[in-house]
């Protein structure tokens, strides 16, 4: 008797005419909690059996399903599954070989930590691509990034539409990876310029007055304090923990971005400057510290503490109104538009483009239009004014 690789077994089953049928499967992890699904394998000793057996042996799995070389791959009662496991495992023996131009490659060329590109960019925004990444890998790993069409990349979105923010980022992740992909040989042109956002991507909203209130009366002096560093100067989380005190006398706080490593020179509000006075003596030279006094060893530090306070009862309503701490940069922008500051006037504090300003004040373009638009109706009121109203008002 032969025997059997490693996962294989035989079911053995005999009808009532006494008719004997061997099958044979794929079982990873047999008789174990953790065991994979019964994957159907033609009969041993074939070409067919040995072919496939090898893709199951490449094969990984999450809670979603199975996987070859981070390709996702239907589910094994479908008809396609052994066709797109073939397509997936010839990739991944043809990725052994040099010069393969397919998604896989560019995203992890991309996401290399050698590649100065992807290191300039931010935790947070590494965070998202490679969620992004590993999304791309499931659906096109082994297709080539030369055959993607607008068409394709716009389903791709669409089908992440009942999570706009998500689908947006995916959109602008692989619209950047294209783009950085043209000039290296993985596709000629960036089909990705010419899909559209899902509408509702943005959940950033900036905080009404209750939220600040709620800061006020609820909320530790030190995430008090961090609060107003970022609504008085617009700069982004990580770069407002980041700040180092001002020394006596400086009327400017000096903040690099972590995202795009330019410096700004942010003058200090003068109610700004009264909250800086406020903050405790210690031999640190960073502005901010955390529930130990300590300054924070890392964004993450803080977000968890952050998210330990809004979980509580008394910020109930930051959960159910979405209120996050981001919002605060567009209460910065939309303060500085509103007392008459240029777009360049505020992205200069803010250390945000004209483009991004023109985007997260958008309300207070419409405002303003809609307050001009009133005014001129004023002015000229006796102009278009029917004469019911004239009659009725006695005008």
């Amino acid at each position: 008797m032969v025997e059997l690789p490693k996962h294989v077994h035989r079911v053995t089953k005999t009808n009532k005419r006494g008719s004997v049928t061997v099958y044979t499967f794929y079982t990873k992890f047999r008789n174990t909690a953790a065991a994979w699904p019964s994957i159907a394998l033609p009969d041993p000793m074939t070409k067919e059996f040995i072919e496939r057996l090898a893709y199951c042996e490449a094969m990984d799995r999450d809670d979603k399903g199975l996987l070859l070389d981070g390709k996702r791959l239907p589910s094994h009662k479908e008809k396609s599954f052994w066709a797109e496991a073939a397509k997936a495992h010839e990739a991944f023996v043809r990725r052994g070989r040099d010069g393969v131009k397919d998604f896989k490659s560019l995203v992890e060329t991309f996401q290399d930590d050698k590649n100065p590109f992807w290191s300039a960019l931010s935790a947070s925004t590494q965070r998202g691509y490679k969620a992004s990444g590993k999304m791309i890998i499931a659906s096109w790993g082994d297709d080539l990034p030369a055959d993607l069409t607008t068409v394709d990349a716009q389903e791709a979105i669409d089908t992440l539409g009942d999570t706009p923010a998500t689908a947006n980022q995916f959109r602008a992740f692989l619209s950047r990876l294209m783009a950085w992909g043209i000039p290296r040989g993985y596709c000629l042109t960036n089909p990705v310029e010419h899909t559209e956002k899902i509408p509702g991507g943005d959940p950033w909203v900036p905080w009404p007055n209750w939220a600040f209130e709620l800061i006020f009366e609820h909320a530790p002096f030190h995430m008090q304090m961090i609060c107003m560093s970022a609504f008085f100067t617009g700069q982004r989380q990580g770069d407002v923990l980041a700040m180092v005190k001002p020394k006596a006398g400086e009327n400017v706080i000096a903040v690099t971005a972590q995202k795009t490593k330019k410096t700004v020179w942010i003058p200090i509000h003068t109610v700004y400057r009264k909250w800086i006075e406020k903050v405790p003596t210690s031999d640190s030279v960073m502005l901010h510290a955390g529930v130990r006094t300590h300054a924070y060893a890392s964004a993450d530090s803080f977000r968890n503490e952050w998210q330990k306070m809004m979980d509580k009862e008394e910020f109930k309503r930051f959960r159910e109104n979405r209120i996050v701490f981001h919002g605060l940069r567009k209460n910065a922008i939309i303060n500085l538009l509103e007392v008459g500051c240029t777009e360049n006037q505020a992205g200069a504090i803010c250390n945000m483009s004209a483009q991004m300003v023109q985007h997260y004040g958008r309300e207070v373009a419409l405002k303003t239009l809609a307050k001009d638009a009133m005014k001129l109706m004023e002015e000229r009121w006796s102009e278009i004014e029917p004469a019911a109203f004239r009659n009725k008002n006695g005008t």
